[in-house]
């Protein structure tokens, strides 16, 4: 069972457990948006690792900002408009979130779900013990998680690989 965020607090802490972190400049935060950094980087075109970033925007808008973006794409719901006057092909409209702490309780399953709860990242066992760690830590404080249920956390032994429709363990 995959975990779901409800509450500002919960996306707090969850980012607190994570190691995301708040890194609004002054200014930004004067105007309403929030930013926030994940400790995984991810490499482009440059081969220089660069941080993900998403911004909270007081307009409504969640977006990632992140710095190999040529400029910031929005990851808000979409609604899909049928063909109609003037849109041959229809035209996508996204559903604003006016609410701050609804922004915040989207951006923490959005990244949930995107970068923590899929296998697409590789993590050692030193990262999956600091986590097991902020994970019994924040427990402790009554962050709704089932202790029995372990699969929150991915071993390393069981990554797979399909290179060419051959499947390879990489253990």
């Amino acid at each position: 069972m995959k975990y779901k965020v409800t509450t500002a607090t919960e996306a707090h802490q969850i980012f607190d457990m994570l190691g995301i972190k708040n890194v609004s400049t002054r200014r930004q935060k004067q105007n309403g948006t929030q930013v926030y950094e994940l400790p995984i980087q991810q490499m482009w075109q440059t081969l220089e690792p660069r941080p993900l970033r998403f911004a909270c925007y007081r307009s409504g808008y969640v977006r990632n900002v992140s710095e190999y973006n040529s400029s910031p794409y929005q990851i808000n719901k979409a609604i899909q408009h049928p063909p109609s006057d003037g849109h041959y092909y229809g035209y996508k409209e996204r559903v604003l979130i006016p609410n701050y702490d609804e922004r915040i309780v989207y951006l923490a399953n959005f990244i949930l779900k995107n970068y923590y709860q899929k296998p697409t990242y590789l993590m050692n066992d030193y990262v999956i013990k600091c986590l097991k760690e902020a994970y019994l830590e924040q427990n402790k404080t009554g962050l709704p998680f089932n202790e029995e249920e372990d699969k929150f956390f991915c071993s390393t032994d069981d990554v797979q690989v399909i290179v060419n429709g051959h499947r390879y363990n990489l253990s």
